[in-house]
Formats: structure tokens, C-alpha cells, sequence
């Protein structure tokens, strides 16, 4: 008897146990089997069989903190729902979160019950709210406000003002000479004291020495530079005024084409110096304004010394009277109220009768005038 191939017999028997063991669960599906001839005319080994698939990771459940609600009946004819309870879990939690109104957050920090409501969340109905995102509370009530005592510790501790610009080289004076005065007694003191006077003695002495403005007489200031000189006036305006001696060629070939050479230096004077300036004119106004109608007088006078024509001088005193102040600071207006009284004093006292100001001529002179008030110097 002729014996069958090796590859046929094993062919044969692993398709016997195969169906065997379907044939055992009881249910016999159509399986395609292998063509014997096609097994025997490939003699290749037979592909090993699939490896079985890894087993499905168990999947995460994402809770939404959210109010519990009541569960929506299923209607009855629908289907049941055959998905496994984590799914279901995870598919209803992003219903929901879709299902939420516009503007609700999609993850609350907490709910609260009966009338514990937090701060900012609805009365009734609706999602609830974080008292954290409630930008804007109840008003507080009137009186409710910082502590005198926390007030006095702040101040306490609080960087102390700066003392207003000074004028140059004064303020040093004032405590040399002081200084000075308590030395002419050291028989008062002690020993270390007097000598801790002298050292600030030379220190202020040094300060001073170092102001860059130095008085020049008549209320002005003046400054030496390498390469220029600066004269401050009693009203702190300043003049720059260039030293030709300290400029080289390249300099004053700059100075030809425009150019300063030095210009940046001048603008770092100007910039140190501003506090002491602005200090100087504000003493020389105050000056100025103390002694208002002494100056108005003066004016007068000189106005009638330089013309003997009426109209000028009518136009004349018009004009000072119209250049007074009216707004400004306490001091300003004084001064400029008190130099207008006497503008009208002299009015009347020289412009009488004939040569007193007519009707058209004051409604000519108001129509030009730069005054709130009205010229009206005889009312």
C-alpha cells in the first residue's frame, strides 16, 4: 500500500481537530478550509496562526462635579442600552457638560444647599457658581474703611517728602552759620561732640564749594564750566555763553556748520540746575509781587515822563490795567488786584472831566481786551 505524504497526514488531522472543537460549542459556522491540492502543491509551511489581540486597557471614567440631576426616563419602546457602564458613565458626563448654558463653567468648585448660597450664585435655578469667580460682592456698608491706626503705622514707616529745591548754596549757608553759632560755645558740649561738629563743618563747607551755581551778586547766579560760562538771572532765566579759549579746531569747525559741540553738556547743566532756577524765579516773583504797586507807580510815572499826547496815555494806562494778573496763585492775584486799584486811582485822579475816558472809547478798548473784567474805571 502506498504510503500518503507526511504534509498530507498533518494537513488532515489538524483540520479533523478544528472541527471537532467547533462542532463541541455548538454552533458550526462555514469555515473555508485549505484545498488539499493546494497543500500539496505549495509545500511551504503553513503561516503561523494570528496572535491573539492584547486585551482592552480598562477605560477612565471622567466625572463633571456638577449638581446631580435626576436621571431622563427612557421612552419605553427604545431599545436597551447594552453599552457598558463605564462608557454609559463617560457619554452621559459630556451630554451634560454640552448641555449646559452658555457661560456656565464646565467644571463647578462646589454647590450649596438650602439657603447656604454662595456669594454671586442664583437664588433658584441654573448652574451654580464659584464664590472665587465673583468679581464684584454686596456694597459694603458706609464707614467701613482703613483704621486710623493703620494709617499712623503707615505714615510711620512711609518714605519721608523731599524738601522743596532751595536756592543754591542758602540752605548750606543756613546751617554753616548755624553751626558756627553752637561752636562759638563748645565750652557746652562735650569733647567728641565738638569734634564731631568740626568734621560737619568741613563737609558742609565742601557742599557748598561744590554747588555749581554761585551767587554773583543782585539776586543772580553764575557758573564756570571748561568750556562754557552760565549766568542766571534774579527771574532764573539763563544765558550760555561758549569760552573760545577752551575750544579746539575740531570744535570750532563743528561751530561753523551748526553744531555744538558741546551741547550735551550744556543740556546736563540745564537738567541739574532746573529745581534751583525754577527756586530763584519763584523768589524773585514773590519779591516782585510784594512790592506790586510801588512798580504799577513807577510805570505811571514813566508813562507820563516818555509821551503828553492824551490818547496814549489813556491807551497807556489801559494797557496796565489789562496786563494784571487775575488767576494764578493766592499771591499773584493779590498782587495783580492791588496794581490794578491803583491803575483806577490814577485814572480818576487824572482823567477827569474833559479828558476823561468817552463812552466809544471804552467800548473800543474792551473789544480788545485780554481781562474778564470790564475797563470801566469810573464805575
Amino acid at each position: 500500500m502506498r504510503k500518503l505524504p507526511a504534509a498530507i497526514v498533518l494537513s488532515m488531522a489538524s483540520h479533523a481537530a478544528a472541527f471537532a472543537w467547533v462542532v463541541r460549542d455548538g454552533a458550526a459556522p462555514a469555515v473555508p478550509l485549505r484545498s488539499v491540492f493546494a497543500a500539496v502543491a505549495d509545500p511551504r509551511p503553513a503561516d503561523p496562526p494570528p496572535a491573539d489581540p492584547p486585551p482592552e486597557s480598562e477605560p477612565i471614567a471622567v466625572v463633571f462635579l456638577d449638581a446631580r440631576s435626576a436621571p431622563t426616563p427612557a421612552p419605553r419602546d427604545a431599545a436597551p442600552d447594552r453599552t457598558p457602564p463605564e462608557r454609559r458613565a463617560i457619554s452621559t458626563s459630556a451630554a451634560r457638560a454640552h448641555e449646559q448654558p452658555r457661560g456656565a463653567p464646565a467644571i463647578s468648585t462646589g454647590t450649596a444647599r438650602g439657603d447656604e448660597l454662595p456669594r454671586g450664585a442664583p437664588a433658584s435655578g441654573g448652574p451654580a457658581r464659584s464664590p472665587w469667580m465673583t468679581m464684584r460682592g454686596p456694597e459694603r456698608p458706609g464707614g467701613v474703611g482703613l483704621s486710623p491706626e493703620f494709617l499712623a503705622d503707615f505714615l510711620a514707616h512711609s518714605r519721608p517728602v523731599p524738601p522743596p529745591p532751595d536756592i543754591p548754596g542758602e540752605r548750606i549757608g543756613d546751617e554753616i552759620a548755624e553751626l558756627r553759632k553752637q561752636l562759638r560755645r563748645a565750652e557746652r558740649y562735650r569733647p567728641d561732640e565738638v569734634a564731631g561738629g568740626l568734621q560737619q563743618l568741613v563737609a558742609l563747607n565742601d557742599q557748598r564749594a561744590a554747588e555749581e551755581l554761585k551767587p554773583a551778586g543782585g539776586g543772580t547766579y553764575r557758573a564756570d564750566k571748561e568750556t562754557f560760562t552760565a549766568k542766571v538771572d534774579a527771574d532764573g532765566k539763563v544765558h550760555l555763553k561758549d569760552r573760545p579759549g577752551k575750544l579746539d579746531t575740531q570744535d570750532k569747525m563743528m561751530l561753523r556748520m551748526g553744531i555744538d559741540p558741546y551741547g550735551r553738556n550744556k543740556l546736563a547743566f540745564l537738567d541739574r540746575t532746573r529745581d534751583q532756577r525754577a527756586a530763584v524765579g519763584e523768589r524773585h516773583n514773590r519779591a516782585q509781587l510784594a512790592h506790586a504797586t510801588e512798580l504799577m507807580q513807577n510805570n505811571i510815572d514813566r508813562l507820563w515822563a516818555v509821551t503828553s499826547e492824551l490818547a496814549a496815555r489813556k491807551a497807556g494806562l489801559f494797557e496796565l490795567w489789562d496786563d494784571c494778573a487775575e488767576a494764578g496763585s493766592d499771591e499773584l492775584v493779590a498782587g495783580g488786584a492791588a496794581a490794578r486799584a491803583l491803575v483806577i486811582g490814577a485814572i480818576r485822579a487824572r482823567l477827569r472831566g474833559d479828558v476823561a475816558y468817552t463812552a466809544a472809547e471804552l467800548a473800543q478798548l474792551n473789544a480788545h481786551r485780554r481781562s474778564t473784567a470790564v475797563f470801566a474805571p469810573y464805575e
